[in-house]
């Protein structure tokens, strides 16, 4: 399967700019019939705590923009929203389209980030969510998430084939995010893409390190700090079989 990870450099709580830019960035970069395409989190507005600003109107925008574009690639797309929450909070979520319009996953993210105040403004979701798309079952995690392991091993155990870690992650933890990127890939022995912002929001710069990594650990792309739109193409039946001959996750329910 390919995979496309669109590193976006988001415009501060300016979800048409955004818009624009991901359709520019993806008629310059085609993807795919029966690709998936992953956008990072918060897409439409950068990781801001105002939640009435980020969270989606009744006519839910961003999701329209996801739907449009599967339809137009032929391809399923995965981004992170905001959505209407209780009390005037929000729901920091992952959702995934196919091309005919019908939702594949919504996935909460578990771990706020308790240091930005995220906990108040997004509060934390339930468990992980599997969909499947060309045979190959996808977990879908959101940022802060990487740092729990434990967050991510029931989704392998459960099945899931590829992990998609979205993420608006800084610049001054970047090593961290690569890294555990490639812990989570080789512990699960599953494939990884973790798609991250780059530029600039308010007091913090992201350098963008959007990664790929195969079943083994071993790194299929790397970005740098600009933005751009990048692929790996999957070999899920390697992975199969390695998790046929490994006993790690069979030996993970003993």
């Amino acid at each position: 399967m390919q995979v496309y990870a669109v590193q976006l450099n988001m415009a501060w709580e300016d979800k048409s700019a955004n818009h624009t830019r991901v359709r520019d960035l993806l008629a310059e970069n085609s993807p795919s019939a029966g690709s998936l395409v992953v956008l990072p989190e918060m897409f439409e507005t950068g990781f801001t705590m105002n939640a009435s600003v980020a969270s989606q109107s009744t006519d839910r925008e961003g999701e329209a923009l996801l739907k449009e574009l599967a339809s137009k690639y032929d391809c399923a797309m995965l981004g992170g929203i905001a959505s209407p929450g209780p009390d005037a909070t929000g729901k920091n979520e992952a959702v995934a389209f196919a091309p005919n319009g019908s939702e594949l996953v919504r996935y909460q993210k578990q771990q706020p980030f308790t240091l930005s105040g995220e906990d108040k403004s997004y509060p934390a979701g339930e468990g992980y969510s599997i969909f499947e798309w060309k045979g190959v079952k996808i977990a879908p995690f959101i940022c802060y998430d990487l740092r729990f392991p434990e967050r991510f091993r029931p989704a392998a155990l459960a099945g899931a084939e590829l992990i998609c870690v979205i993420a608006c992650w800084p610049a001054k933890r970047s090593e961290h995010w690569v890294r555990l990127l490639q812990a989570r890939a080789i512990e699960n022995l599953a494939c990884v893409v973790g798609v991250n912002r780059c530029g600039e929001e308010p007091g913090l710069f992201f350098d963008g390190r959007s990664s790929a990594f195969d079943h083994m650990g071993n790194s299929l792309f790397e970005c740098n700090a600009s933005e751009k739109v990048v692929s790996t193409n999957y070999d899920f039946d390697e992975t199969r079989r390695w998790r046929s001959k490994f006993p790690a996750l069979r030996d993970a329910k003993l």
